[in-house]
C-alpha cells in the first residue's frame, strides 16, 4: 500500500488529506499524524477512500465519516505496512516537524534500526510529553520490546499531563495501559515458577499454557484458533497434520526470559518441533495470525522433513500470516524496500537463504524475510495453486529444487533472477530501476 501525502492548509484548520488503499490497514502511519495539533483532531474518510487529518468542527469534504480509534488499527505487532505520512517538508511549522521526526523514530524502528527509533521516540516524549501521538509509538515499541515499565510510564505520564485528549484517543490510551497493567500483573506474581504450565489435550493437539492464563475456558478458546488455523491452510496448502501439535503458550515476560537469546532479531513466537507463541489472557485475532504462521511451519515440515529450504519456509508462513491479516499482497513500500536492496548491492541472493538465516541480525534479517515473502507471492501470482502442488511433490518424496522445477519451471537461481526483474518492473519511471547492481557483479 503506497501512501502519496498531500498536506493542505485551510482557513478554518489545517487537513492532511492521504490517499490510501485500503484505511483499516493504516495502522501507525497514520496514527502517528493523527495528533498533529493539540485539541479536538479528528481523522476522516470520504466516499473515494481519501483519508483527512484535521481540527475543524465538521467534516473536510461533503460525504466523508469520522473515524474512531479502534478503526485505526492501533496495535504495532511489529508488523505496520506503508510509506510514511510526512508534513510538507518545506514547512517550519513546529507540527509538521514533530511528525517528520516521529514518523522518521518509526521507519528505523520498522527497518530493525530499535535502538536508534527508541532513543528518538524517548527524547521526543521528554519534550511533548502531552503528545498521544509520541507516547502510544513509544509505548508500543517497548511493549513489544517487553519493557512493560517504560511503555506503562509513557502512557501513565501523557494522561496525566494532557490538558485535554481528542474524543477518543483517551479511551483508546487506557484500553492499551489496561492491557499492560494486565501483562505486568501476570509478570509480577510471585513464589510461582515459569515452568508451571497448564495443559489441555484435544483430538489433534496438545496446549500447553502458562499459570496465569486461568482455566479451562482459555484452553478452549485457543484450541478454537487452532482449528481455525488448521482449517485455513487445509484450504490454501491442501494439507493437514495427522499427528497431534503440540502449542506452548507464553506471557511476553516469560517467553522473553526463555528465549530473547535464541534468535538475533525480536520474535513473538516460532516452530520447533511445537509451536511456541506469546498470548495475552484474552486471545483475539492477531494470536490466530501468529498460529497461522507457525502452524504453516508444522506442515512445511511434516511435507520435507526438515526446515529447508528456509526461504521457501519462511516465505510460506509469512506469507499466510498477513492474508489472515487482511494484507495479502506486499505494499509499495515493501515493494520500495527491495528495490533499494538491489541498488545498495545488499540483494541477499536467495542460493544464501536456502539452509537458513543464520547470522543474519536487524535490516539484514528483515529483508531475508520480506524476500522470501516475495517470492512466494511471485510463484502463486504466476502460477496459482503452485505452492500446495510443491508441497505435495515434496511429500511423496521428490527434492525440493526438482519439485519446484517441475511446477514453476525456476530453480533457485532463476526465480531470484525473476524476482529481482519483478521488483524492477514495479518501478517503470523510476531510471534507476533497471541498473540491477547484483547483475554487474554484487553478491
Amino acid at each position: 500500500m503506497g501512501l502519496q501525502p498531500r498536506a493542505a492548509r485551510s482557513e478554518n484548520g489545517r487537513v492532511m488529506s492521504v490517499r490510501v488503499g485500503f484505511v483499516l490497514a493504516l495502522g501507525l502511519g497514520l496514527l502517528a499524524t493523527a495528533a498533529l495539533l493539540p485539541g479536538a483532531v479528528a481523522v476522516w474518510i470520504d466516499e473515494k477512500g481519501h483519508t483527512y487529518v484535521t481540527d475543524r468542527a465538521g467534516p473536510p469534504t461533503p460525504g466523508a465519516r469520522r473515524l474512531r480509534p479502534s478503526e485505526l488499527s492501533l496495535g504495532w505487532a511489529g508488523r505496520a505496512r506503508g510509506e510514511p505520512i510526512q508534513g510538507a517538508t518545506d514547512s517550519s511549522d513546529e507540527d509538521d516537524r514533530l511528525a517528520r521526526e516521529l514518523l522518521a523514530a518509526r521507519e528505523d524502528v520498522l527497518r530493525g534500526e530499535v535502538k536508534r527509533g527508541v532513543a528518538q521516540l524517548r527524547r521526543l516524549h521528554r519534550v511533548h510529553p502531552g503528545r498521544p501521538d509520541v507516547a502510544f509509538l513509544l509505548a508500543e515499541v517497548e511493549r513489544r520490546r517487553g519493557r512493560l515499565e517504560s511503555a506503562h510510564e509513557a502512557l501513565e505520564m501523557t494522561l496525566s499531563v494532557a490538558a485535554e485528549l481528542p474524543d477518543g484517543w483517551h479511551e483508546a490510551a487506557r484500553a492499551l495501559l489496561r492491557e499492560i497493567n494486565e501483562e505486568l500483573e501476570l509478570a509480577g506474581e510471585a513464589g510461582v515458577s515459569r515452568e508451571a504450565m497448564k495443559v489441555l489435550h484435544a483430538e489433534h493437539f496438545r496446549i500447553w499454557y502458562d499459570h496465569q492464563f486461568a482455566g479451562r475456558a482459555y484452553g478452549d478458546r485457543v484450541l478454537d484458533l487452532l482449528e481455525q488455523a488448521s482449517a485455513s491452510l487445509a484450504r490454501s496448502l491442501g494439507r493437514k497434520l495427522t499427528d497431534s501439535l503440540e502449542v506452548r503458550l507464553y506471557t511476553r515476560t516469560h517467553y522473553l526470559e526463555a528465549y530473547k537469546h535464541r534468535f538475533g532479531f525480536a520474535t513473538v513466537g516460532f516452530y520447533d518441533g511445537a509451536i511456541h507463541v506469546v498470548s495475552v489472557r484474552r486471545p483475539r485475532r492477531e494470536l490466530l495470525a501468529l498460529l497461522i504462521h507457525e502452524y504453516a511451519h508444522a506442515l512445511f515440515e511434516d511435507a520435507l522433513g526438515g526446515h529447508q529450504p528456509f526461504f521457501m519456509n519462511e516465505g510460506i508462513a509469512d506469507r499466510e500470516e498477513e492474508i489472515a491479516r487482511g494484507r495479502p499482497r506486499l505494499s509499495r513500500g515493501d515493494w520500495r524496500q527491495l528495490l533499494d536492496a538491489l541498488r545498495s548491492e545488499s540483494w541477499i541472493p536467495l542460493r544464501s537463504l536456502v539452509e537458513g538465516f543464520g547470522g543474519l541480525q536487524g535490516k539484514r534479517a528483515l529483508l531475508a524475510y520480506l524476500e522470501s515473502r516475495a517470492a512466494i507471492g511471485l510463484i502463486e501470482e504466476r502460477h496459482p495453486g503452485a505452492i500446495a502442488r510443491w508441497l505435495n511433490r515434496c511429500a511423496r518424496g521428490a527434492g525440493w529444487e526438482h519439485a519446484l522445477r517441475s511446477e514453476t519451471g525456476w530453480d533457485r537461481d532463476a526465480l531470484d533472477a525473476e524476482l529481482r526483474e519483478l521488483v524492477r518492473s514495479r518501478f517503470p519511471s523510476d531510471p534507476l530501476a533497471s541498473l540491477d547492481s547484483y547483475e554487474s557483479g554484487a553478491q
